[in-house]
């Protein structure tokens, strides 16, 4: 089998959350056939997995991110010289299969009719919803002041997965919740679950000793261009450090992440926060930190940040919503409240009490161990694949 696989970014090494799940995704279907893995940004990945090609549509090299010159809030419209050369190495590969990343690049799904591949649509979260919950995020003024805009963007986004959901032969979700959203939309050929990976799965073998939860010692790590971590920096900074230091305790938050956007320089320089731009290797940062602070008010899927930490050994101190869609149980798995605060306050309580710390870390790396390992991905994506039916 032949499998084309269409990216926003390179996969390869894989740093943040898209891309980990992209690189989890690529080798899963690697053991079923030759894979090409096509990315819009970056550069040709150095090295890629056995069995896995990369290359990058050259046209769009050097261009400035989708976002900033797309006219629609959720997808990509490709310039004709973008989607040539998608066409391209599509006709010139002739893969059997297409997996294609996200609404962002559903345009490609327009091209599958004259080329008879069967195609996947790879929804990490549900846009439409992550549009709305932007807007809701803005201040009543703001919603007021562009009412009409706003509910132009939130039909647009909403039409749009409707409409990639329909075309795909299949599509991949990463939540049950998701999988509930999306078929709510209209009429879907056939939804997969799809769990989100465990990023890099040799943190499993980090310690986790009570002494690394006696210290008030947390770090966050996601894409810093996203604006739902760009807001959990803000609760971070703006809610959890002042209470971490009323508490009369060293303590330290190190947030690490890729292409950190001037906010969130300047929100770390302002909270007294350390901040690590493009980490080159996250084990050694995660292994130095006892807590992970992940207050998330936004955003759709399930968090790979979550899966992340819990697999590190780290106590995560979560929002409801960051752990949506993983079936982890509150008090249990991770500490929660819905106020950021709150989270830094019940860091500092269980910080005295580093055995039961330790307890809860152990507890959450045996469930993202049994639950979002490689292994367990991969049977997942065989399936899927297995039950797409041929075109010839």
């Amino acid at each position: 089998m032949k499998i084309l696989q269409f990216t926003v970014d390179c996969p390869f090494p894989p740093i943040s959350g898209g891309e980990i799940r992209n690189a989890v995704n690529a080798r899963a279907l690697a053991t079923m056939g030759e894979v090409l893995t096509v990315s819009l940004t970056g550069a040709p990945a150095p090295s890629t997995p056995p069995n896995i090609r990369h290359r990058i549509i050259e046209a769009a090299r050097g261009r400035a991110p989708w976002g900033r010159r797309s006219p629609h809030p959720t997808v990509h419209m490709m310039p004709d010289d973008e989607l040539a050369e998608a066409d391209a190495i599509w006709r010139e590969f002739a893969p059997d299969l297409v997996v294609i990343e996200e609404i962002v690049l559903s345009q490609l799904l327009t091209l599958a009719p004259k080329h008879r591949a069967r195609t996947v649509l790879d929804q990490h979260n549900i846009d439409s919803r992550t549009v709305s919950d932007r807007i809701a995020g803005l201040t009543l003024w703001q919603q007021i002041r562009d009412w009409r805009q706003n509910r132009r963007r939130k039909a647009e986004a909403r039409e749009a997965d409707r409409c990639a959901a329909a075309l795909a032969d299949q599509v991949w979700v990463c939540s049950r919740a998701d999988e509930a959203l999306l078929s709510a939309l209209g009429p879907v050929n056939d939804v997969r679950f799809v769990a989100n990976p465990i990023p890099d799965e040799s943190v499993l073998s980090l310690p986790i000793a009570a002494e690394r939860f006696s210290e008030l010692s947390l770090c966050f790590i996601g894409h810093l261009g996203y604006f739902p971590n760009i807001d959990a920096v803000k609760q971070i900074g703006r809610a959890m450090a002042p209470r971490l230091a009323a508490s009369g305790r060293p303590w330290s938050i190190t947030v690490a992440g890729r292409n950190p956007r001037d906010v969130v320089r300047g929100l770390c320089t302002r909270h007294g926060l350390r901040l690590i731009e493009n980490p080159p290797h996250l084990p050694e940062l995660l292994g130095r930190a006892g807590y992970a602070p992940i207050p998330l008010r936004f955003g759709g899927g399930t968090r790979i940040k979550v899966l992340e930490a819990m697999a590190a050994g780290l106590v995560v101190a979560a929002t409801e919503k960051a752990v949506e869609g993983l079936g982890l149980q509150a008090g249990r798995h991770f500490l929660s409240s819905d106020d950021a605060g709150k989270l830094a306050l019940k860091i500092i309580d269980l910080a005295t009490r580093p055995q039961a710390a330790a307890e809860m870390a152990e507890i959450g790396r045996a469930f993202v161990r049994d639950n979002h390992s490689s292994a367990a991905i991969e049977k997942q994506v065989k399936q899927a694949v297995a039950a797409i039916p041929r075109t010839d």
